[in-house]
């Protein structure tokens, strides 16, 4: 129940961030604007403090001042929301950064759980990387035997001369040199894999209380 809330805060200050970072202040969202509200809505969405300098600029171009004491209450309430291990470790699985947009008090706790989470994130880069490198491999070989095949429908065709032939085998057997390097070279590219994909899970598995 604990991280499925958490997963659902994180979406929503996502959104929230994503929303609030894009559109100004409307005169009439200044004059009827709950600061605590935005400030909680700011605090939430792992935004710093600070972000309230935008707002009072916005509403001063439209001739209302922001009340800045409503805003800190409400920010620092979102903030006690955000900045938690739980939600740290899972903004740090998707490898994202601290801002220092957390309260002293807070802060501690905050990045002991980004940090764990920083672990798999590098655990899983490190395995996706490993991955994409075999599949590399097979792509090549598979490419070197479409070659070699349309090397060898070419030699047999008619209209060819012998030298034209013997020029074709030979370039029929330095690709398949290639393709038998990388054939070669399979195994040390699997072990990789396998022994990255390992680490990964241990990593994982080693932070299973967050899940």
């Amino acid at each position: 129940m604990i991280i499925k809330s958490s997963r659902i805060l994180y979406l929503f200050a996502l959104s929230t961030l994503l929303l609030g970072g894009c559109a100004n202040m409307s005169k009439e969202q200044c004059e009827t604007a709950n600061w605590q509200a935005i400030g909680y809505e700011d605090g939430v969405a792992g935004q710093r403090d600070s972000q309230f300098s935008q707002h009072r600029q916005e509403c001063a171009d439209h001739g209302v001042t922001a009340n800045i004491d409503d805003y800190l209450s409400g920010h620092k309430d979102g903030s006690q929301k955000y900045c938690t291990k739980t939600n740290g470790f899972f903004l740090g699985m998707k490898g994202k950064s601290y801002n220092r947009n957390c309260p002293d008090a807070l802060a501690k706790s905050f990045l002991v759980g980004l940090a764990d989470g920083k672990q798999i994130f590098s655990a899983e880069r490190r395995m996706l990387s490993s991955e994409d490198a075999l599949d590399n491999i097979y792509a090549r070989i598979e490419n070197f035997e479409e070659v070699i095949s349309d090397k060898n429908d070419l030699m047999i065709a008619d209209g060819l001369v012998r030298a034209e032939r013997i020029e074709i085998r030979q370039q029929i057997q330095e690709l398949e040199v290639g393709m038998f390097e990388l054939i070669e070279s399979i195994p040390a590219y699997q072990n990789d894999y396998d022994q990255s994909l390992k680490n990964y899970q241990q990593v994982k598995q080693s932070f299973v209380n967050y899940f």
